[in-house]
Formats: C-alpha cells, structure tokens, sequence
C-alpha cells in the first residue's frame, strides 16, 4: 500500500461493489474548543458502521483533515479493519482549496486502486465539515476545476463525487449552496445551534444515516445515497444546492 493508498483486501470476489465515502473534516484554529467532541463524533461513526456487517462490507471510508494544508489521516478502508480512527489536531488556516485539491487525488488514486482489486466502483460521496468562511479567495474556481464535470463540454472531474458540505458557527449557507453538488440533487446542511458539541451530534447522525442507508441498499446492485433530512428539534437546517460555476 502506497502512504495514502488503499488497503488492498485479499478473497475480493470480481466485480463486487464497494461505496467510497470521504469524512473531510476542518481541523483550523478557531476549532479548538471542538476538537474532542469532533474526534468523539468520528469514533462513533466508525462504531455505528462496525455494527452493521452488511453496511461495513459495502462502505470504504477515507478520514481527511484540512487547515492551511490538507491530508489524509485514515486511508480508504473497512471501517472493521480500524481499530479506532486517527486523533485528530489542531492546526492552521481555513483553505478550502487545499481540501478541494487533496480530495480530488485521494479519489483519482483509491478508485484506480479498488478498480484494479476487481471491484465495482459507486460514485463517492464526500461529507465536508467546516466551521468558518474560506480564507483562499479562489476557492470556487478551485472546486469546480476539481470536482465537477462539465457535461455539455465533456470537461471537468467525470467521477466528481457527490459532494455534502455541512456548516456551523460561522460557516455561511451562500457559501454550503455553492459546494452541495451536483446541482439537481445537491444538498446542504447548516446548524443553527449555539452548541458545537450539539451540532456535531446531528451532523455525524446524518453522515450515519446516509452511509448505513446507502449501504443497505447496495445488495441491489443500485445503492441509493439518500441525504436525509435533518431530525426535528436538532437546530439543523436542509437546502438544495445553487451551484453556479460561473459563481464570483
């Protein structure tokens, strides 16, 4: 396995299907106060997969961080085969471009790598969590140069990811609407909670759902990524996207 490469699985059976799904995860100074409870909150969404057998079979899941810079810290695996996700730090910035540039990679290479184990590769899904507004002024452009596709000119990322950006504290919703992708099924989600710890709760029960969801429907060969609604009372509110790639 290459540093940030997928963990290859002996016994694949040719042709199986595996869901690839990224847990972005803003990991700037002004999360300093946040971080147990955010590192509390993946520990349980890898728990929460770990109890569904079907569901951990299916899903391949990558933890990545961004501040200044982006990483990966868990490379694309079962959750089953960690036995608890990387700490995650504190560290600098808010560039959004970095965790634009880095996902694009990181699904580039673990495709062509679950690819040639002879698997079956679903459309990945990508949960970006952030707190506060981008700091690099081009972070539009740099999305959609990395991951969208253009389908009239045939340009762009054609295995883009569907793309879920969940806000808080000072995240702006103008900003989530622009990055939930792609456009006609996009979704955005924002929390309106003065607690943190609150509102990560509800966002890593949503990213639960959608994973154990999608999972679930997968032996039909059709998996379906649901982005469910916010629960009632969680302080968490839905949008569609109004992503514009001409957007300034």
């Amino acid at each position: 396995m290459s540093e940030y490469g997928v963990r290859e699985r002996t016994g694949v059976e040719q042709g199986q299907l595996v869901m690839p799904f990224y847990l972005i995860c803003d990991v700037s100074a002004s999360m300093t106060g946040d971080i147990a409870a955010l590192n509390d909150g993946v520990e349980r969404l890898r728990q929460a997969i770990v109890a569904e057998p079907l569901v951990d079979d299916v899903a391949q899941i990558c933890v990545m961080t961004f501040s200044d810079t982006a990483k990966v810290v868990m490379p694309m695996n079962q959750m089953s085969h960690q036995n608890r996700v990387p700490t995650l730090s504190i560290e600098g910035g808010t560039n959004y471009g970095a965790a634009f540039r880095c996902l694009a990679d990181a699904i580039a290479r673990d495709s062509a790598s679950l690819k040639g184990q002879g698997y079956k590769v679903y459309r990945p899904c990508a949960f970006f969590l952030t707190d506060g507004e981008p700091n690099d002024r081009d972070w539009h452009r740099t999305y959609s140069q990395t991951l969208t596709y253009d389908h009239q000119a045939g340009v762009g990322m054609k295995a883009h990811p569907i793309f879920v950006p969940f806000g808080f504290r000072a995240a702006k919703e103008s900003v989530l609407a622009q990055l939930a992708y792609p456009k006609d099924r996009g979704k955005w989600y924002h929390s309106r909670n003065t607690s943190v710890e609150d509102a990560l709760k509800g966002i890593l029960e949503i990213i639960m759902n959608t994973v154990v969801t999608a999972g679930r429907t997968a032996g039909s060969g059709q998996p379906v990524v649901t982005q469910t609604a916010p629960a009632l009372g969680s302080g968490i509110v839905q949008g569609d996207s109004s992503y514009d790639p001409d957007y300034v």
